[in-house]
Order: structure tokens, then C-alpha cells, then sequence
């Protein structure tokens, strides 16, 4: 599941300066991490985005966080109440856009 979120992922997030994503599981909890360098962000460091997974009972996002930027867009919006997949097709969609 972290997995399918990388691989789902990368395509859009890697051709927008993100590096291929980072997975870490540990039992039924999860997390995907692609990390951006940007000169202007607050720390003058890397602007990561993380996913949180859980399998509750199927696995899903639980939180989506954009490090390094201002408090109006540390967590970004997503269907909470969707399907794994069906959330990862609709950040393919938006993600583009809100990351600009």
C-alpha cells in the first residue's frame, strides 16, 4: 500500500522537483515522504510532503502534510473517506496544481 502510494505518486510529484518518494511501515501504519529542495522555504532547506497510511480496516491516507511552508498549507485537503485508490487518483488531479 505505502508502495502503490510511491508508485501512483512519483509521476506526478517527481516531474515537480520532488524526489521519488521514501516509504516507511512499521505494522499497520505508514508513511510516504517526497522532499523538494527550495531556496526559498523557511528553513532553506527541503520542503517535504508527507503522507500518513493506516490500515483501518483497509488502508487509507489519514493526513497529508507539506513541511517548509506557511501554516495555510500545512496540511492539504484529500477525500478522507475514500478508498486508498480512489484518493490517490484524486491527488494525481490536484496535487499539480497545489504544489505550484
Amino acid at each position: 500500500m505505502d508502495m502503490l502510494v510511491r508508485d501512483i505518486l512519483n509521476p506526478v510529484l517527481v516531474p515537480l522537483g520532488f524526489a521519488p518518494g521514501q516509504v516507511g511501515v512499521d505494522g499497520e501504519r505508514g508513511q510516504v515522504i517526497f522532499c523538494r529542495g527550495e531556496i526559498d522555504s523557511p528553513d532553506g532547506g527541503c520542503v517535504d510532503l508527507v503522507l500518513d497510511v493506516e490500515a483501518a480496516p483497509d488502508w487509507q491516507i489519514t493526513d497529508i502534510r507539506y513541511w517548509g511552508f506557511p501554516s495555510d498549507r500545512w496540511h492539504l485537503d484529500f477525500d478522507r473517506g475514500a478508498r486508498l485508490a480512489d484518493q490517490l487518483a484524486g491527488l494525481a488531479q490536484t496535487l499539480p496544481s497545489e504544489l505550484v
